[in-house]
């Protein structure tokens, strides 16, 4: 499991030949906009952290958290370049603690690195501590997607299941869907959520 969730680490952010472009969701950042103008964000294996750095310029106070040592530094440099202050820390999610409440939660493409016990403690952490009228932003990888094997202790959601967790919360988006991985050459099977405590 160590090897999975280190993947981006050792695949990715620590070849030579990778440039961190810090690539910002621009959607996402406008959906969170209209619901939050400022507040505490957590972003929760943050990877590039493009979306929280942008967060960040318009002055969020954000924290963000990552397994990989390379990205964080990375990270870290650029909030430095930008003039901007941001708490980012090299933790793993499967024994990573949130100590605060926050206004937004972000965890995107990360669930599919943990086993299903430690995502559902965590969930139920993230949803302990969103303030009330905060947001929960998910994005996960689905049952039947191409990087599913067998043995995958990672897990991977089934159809309507992120949006059942979420049914006592205000749901502002919920889809389904296929998007085409340039990298991988595949179709990846995704579900995304925002919802409001």
């Amino acid at each position: 499991m160590t090897e999975e969730k280190m993947f981006f680490e050792n695949e990715v952010f620590s070849k030579e030949d990778y440039e961190f472009t810090f690539k910002k969701d621009e959607e996402l950042i406008e959906d969170i906009l209209k619901n939050k103008k400022c507040g505490k964000v957590l972003d929760l294996g943050c990877g590039e952290a493009g979306t929280s750095l942008a967060l960040a310029d318009k002055g969020f106070e954000i924290t963000c958290v990552d397994i990989s040592k390379t990205a964080i530094e990375n990270v870290k440099k650029e909030a430095k370049r930008r003039g901007i202050k941001i708490n980012a820390l090299i933790k793993d999610l499967e024994t990573f603690e949130i100590e605060e409440d926050y206004d937004v939660i972000i965890c995107t493409g990360v669930f599919h690195f943990l086993p299903k016990k430690i995502i559902f403690k965590l969930i139920k952490e993230i949803k302990d501590h969103t303030k009330e009228n905060g947001l929960n932003v998910f994005e996960v990888f689905l049952e039947g997607d191409p990087s599913q094997e067998e043995d995958s202790v990672g897990y991977y959601f089934k159809k309507g299941e992120l949006k059942k967790i979420y049914s006592s919360w205000k749901i502002l988006d919920y889809e389904e869907y296929e998007e085409y991985d340039e990298d991988e050459k595949q179709i990846n099977k995704l579900a995304f959520l925002m919802a409001k405590k």
